[in-house]
């Protein structure tokens, strides 16, 4: 099946790793090696991979967990210098497809080398160059037959079969589900409202996570919707119901994960519903039923046209970059450079017993990697992990990941019982002699302790600061330049942020706000986007009990546009109010006089937005705070 890959010995780690936890999740989904490596390997070598006896590239390993329905959206990643430059090389691509760049995304194409692949990696590059390569051509209007065989040579590269496909019968990653969508539908092959309806079915019997189910599923329901309408098969009652369930199944798997991809396309395709089925609901007696869903979508039409045209973000989908968007990438290389100096180590000190200074010097200066008994030693010394690819959690069980995710949603709403009943499952399946799981402990019970009012401000803070020092125990840390943070450091640093006070509490925001710089300057804001999003606001609310409104005003407006564009809506109502609440408290202060219409207007489009993702906790308080208007 190709020239074997060879990756550095400082993906070794990961591989390992990588090899452990496939092995489990490929056997626990009872699935065969014939199965995952179909159109990657041979089933024999996806076996050595399982053993250890042969490495991959991140690109593989991401496509193999995409199979088993593994989002990538809940890993941090460190990668070496291959990946590395993989990944910056993809980004820029991803920009300037969705900036519509035609000159430069042809230049960057032409990096990424078109060829016949020779490797499982080169397919994989060559697979992604051929979808953006469609994206392009999409957007400079060609033909569809032109547009169908770009994906169609796409597609086949790992489903050979795609012509003859039997469904039930394959394990495809969401990028490849995608694929072939795309495929069908330019290339006019068959029946595609029934190839759509079959890969509906295969979406919901899948293996894929909520997070990974979110990002296709809606975006299949509303080409199958618009094939209907188009086909003018939408007049038939059995269609009309029929399309009706999958409209809303679509839309509750948006509102339960805050996501909008597709969103406002299946609002208005599910008011055209409801339109059409109007001498049916008159018949059944049904009208009262859909009047109030039909009202619900138009206020919701009205209200995210009106904020993707006033943070100027496209309304509509335009690409599906976002199927290929990444999170937390950095370059292990920089990461030890930059965790040595906030240690305040010299190279020596840090290479002492370990390596040579040369070593780690042409590591830092992406010149060569690192033999990876050294790497494992010098990460330990800087308090991280020596996984490369790991959640807030280091745990090898899907299980626990999917407790985590639930208990963050039910802390969010407040569920405080329910999240701390989930953060003792958790304990009993993961080891807390790792650094970073103690930590992930240490912090979610002190928070959980502190909004229960079990313990005081001071108290919670030093809880905080105590489990920070798990990982980093840095002098004068928010006064550094340039940092790396893992995910559950930048939790305890936001967490301690809260109960900071004076000049310790201004400090604290400023880091964190250098601390995205980082990011905004290199165009990777979506790669930290959950973190961005956690992190900033608290700095917008203490910035506006700081009065300095017009700062935190700038902030909420830069992180509700990121959230439009990423697709985003769990928040997004809350930087709303702020906003107002900020113009309010500055009106006050200047003693002009307060336009209560105006910040009622707000209110009502808060109560809407938390009523739709399910945040009942902020609902009841956008209802009392209208009450109080």
């Amino acid at each position: 099946m190709g020239k074997k890959e060879e990756p550095s010995e400082a993906s070794a780690r990961a591989n390992q790793n990588f090899s452990r936890f496939l092995k489990r999740l490929r056997e626990e989904e009872k699935v065969s090696l014939e199965q995952l490596s179909y159109g990657l390997m041979t089933g024999s070598q996806l076996a050595r991979i399982e053993k250890g006896e042969r490495s991959i590239y991140k690109n593989t390993r991401d496509c193999m967990l995409g199979r088993l329905g593994i989002a990538s959206d809940l890993y941090e990643n460190l990668l070496n210098l291959e990946d590395y430059a993989a990944w910056e090389l993809q980004r820029d691509i991803l920009c300037a497809v969705e900036q519509r760049d035609y000159v430069k995304v042809q230049g960057l194409l032409a990096q990424c080398e078109l060829r016949k692949p020779r490797s499982i990696s080169d397919k994989i590059r060559s697979q992604f160059c051929l979808v953006m390569q469609a994206e392009l051509l999409k957007q400079q209007g060609a033909a569809s037959c032109e547009i169908g065989d770009c994906y169609g040579r796409a597609v086949k590269i790992t489903v050979p079969d795609v012509d003859h496909l039997c469904l039930n019968q394959r394990l495809l990653s969401i990028q490849e589900v995608n694929m072939v969508l795309e495929y069908e539908f330019y290339s006019k092959n068959g029946d595609f409202a029934e190839r759509c309806r079959d890969l509906l079915a295969f979406v919901e019997s899948s293996l894929y996570d909520e997070l990974s189910k979110v990002k296709i599923y809606p975006k299949i329901v509303y080409y199958y919707l618009r094939e209907l309408f188009n086909a003018c098969e939408s007049k038939d009652t059995g269609y009309l119901e029929n399309s009706m369930e999958f409209c809303d199944r679509a839309i509750e798997m948006l509102r339960d994960t805050g996501r909008a991809y597709y969103l406002l396309e299946l609002l208005e395709m599910k008011i055209r519903l409801i339109n059409c089925m109007e001498n049916d609901l008159d018949r059944d007696g049904g009208r009262d039923r859909f009047s109030a869903q039909l009202q619900e979508c138009t206020d919701l039409v009205e209200l995210f046209k009106k904020l993707y045209a006033q943070y100027n973000v496209p309304a509509y989908m335009q690409d599906c970059t976002y199927l290929y968007q990444q999170r937390w990438m950095f370059y292990v290389g920089d990461v030890l450079r930059i965790r040595r100096k906030m240690f305040g180590y010299s190279q020596k000190k840090l290479c002492a017993g370990v390596c040579s200074e040369k070593s780690l010097a042409r590591a830092e200066n992406k010149e060569s990697n690192m033999q990876q008994a050294s790497l494992d030693i010098l990460l330990g010394r800087l308090g991280l992990s020596k996984e490369f690819q790991r959640a807030r959690l280091v745990s090898n069980d899907r299980e626990v990941l999917k407790m985590k995710e639930k208990m963050a949603d039910c802390y969010n709403n407040f569920s405080l019982d329910e999240a701390r009943g989930i953060l003792g499952q958790i304990k009993t399946k993961v080891s807390d002699e790792i650094p970073g799981n103690l930590q992930f402990f240490m912090e979610a019970e002190a928070s959980l302790d502190w909004l229960e009012q079990k313990i005081t401000t001071e108290v919670f803070q030093a809880r905080e600061e105590e489990a920070l020092a798990c990982t980093l125990k840095v002098k004068n840390l928010y006064q550094e330049n340039e940092v790396y943070l893992t995910e559950m450091e930048l939790a305890c640093i936001r967490k301690i942020q809260q109960v900071m006070k004076g000049e310790e509490k201004k400090k604290n925001i400023d880091f964190v706000l250098r601390f995205f710089e980082a990011f905004e300057k290199k165009n990777a804001l979506a790669e930290g986007i959950s973190m961005y999003e956690f992190a900033i606001n608290n700095v917008i609310c203490e910035l506006g009990n700081l009065e300095e409104y017009q700062m935190s005003s700038k902030l909420a407006e830069k992180v509700l546009c990121e959230d439009l564009h990423c697709r985003r809506i769990w928040g997004i109502e809350g930087y709303l109010y702020e906003i107002a609440w900020n113009e309010r408290e500055q009106c006050i202060k200047s003693k002009q006089t307060v336009e209560t219409e105006k910040m009622t207007e707000v209110l009502k489009q808060c109560l809407i937005l938390s009523h739709f993702c399910k945040r009942t906790f902020y609902e009841e308080f956008y209802h009392k705070k209208i009450d109080q208007e």
